[in-house]
């Protein structure tokens, strides 16, 4: 089940594979996202979609292939791709000892951001996520769904051209989740690239342009929810990736 439609992306991946030992997590995925499209990666636990996600965010080197983000080759010039791109780890690591507003402080720091460029950013992105009344609190006394949204805001302040993000909405209340889909599909509306892996088909349906169901290491279908579901003879995007990856 793929799009018939071949795009350079953004982010482009070409015959990218990646070994753990003997277990293939990415095994030659080919994948464009293009410019001002919300993109999700669906998969199971260990189907390689947070090893793909790596890859494009300079983490992890693939064994083979090829992976770019703005042109730029993830291996080659990493820091380059690192300039590009906004990642929210599926377990975030924060300083334990810095209130949330030093911790973002201290990324705008580390990115070279003018410090009033700084300070609107990181409000900006404290008044979306109604973080006011913690911001201040060090992150060793954070909520979990707290610390999830600090981990959003330090990928999303300084509003980076491409935003890599997995299972950003976990710990995050109904409330919370509806504000971030629609700020996502705001801000790809305004030309820039959002990748997010979950396991959540409810949110790859409601905010994602199109998506990637990830199967034992490879893309077994792609194209956009309504594609995906044709395809597969589903109504919902649930019942088609049961049937992509094989299930009840």
């Amino acid at each position: 089940m793929q799009g018939s439609v071949r795009r350079r992306g953004v982010l482009a991946a070409r015959a990218v594979s990646k070994r753990y030992g003997t277990i293939v997590a990415v095994d030659r995925i080919d994948l464009d996202v293009p410019r001002g499209e919300v993109f999700g990666l669906l998969g199971s636990n260990g189907a390689g979609k947070t090893t793909l996600l790596k890859i494009f965010a300079t983490l992890l080197r693939p064994d083979s292939g090829h992976a770019t983000v703005g042109g730029i080759d993830a291996v080659a010039d990493p820091m380059g791709v690192r300039r590009l791109i906004g990642f929210v780890p599926e377990t975030p690591a924060l300083y334990e000892k810095l209130t949330g507003r030093e911790f973002l402080h201290l990324v705008a720091r580390l990115r070279g951001l003018p410090a009033k460029e700084a300070d609107r950013g990181i409000q900006g992105v404290v008044d979306l996520l109604h973080m006011e009344a913690e911001i201040d609190r060090e992150a060793d006394g954070l909520s979990r769904g707290m610390r999830q949204k600090l981990a959003l805001a330090s990928a999303m302040f300084h509003r980076p051209p491409v935003l890599l993000l997995d299972e950003p909405t976990n710990g995050l209340d109904p409330r919370f989740t509806k504000i971030l889909k629609e700020w996502l599909r705001g801000y790809a509306r305004d030309g820039n690239t959002v990748v997010l892996s979950t396991h959540v088909t409810q949110v790859a349906e409601s905010v994602c342009d199109r998506v990637g169901i990830v199967s034992e290491g490879r893309v077994a279908a792609l194209g956009t929810v309504r594609e995906v579901l044709s395809a597969s003879g589903s109504s919902s995007l649930e019942d088609a990736f049961s049937v992509v990856v094989g299930g009840p």
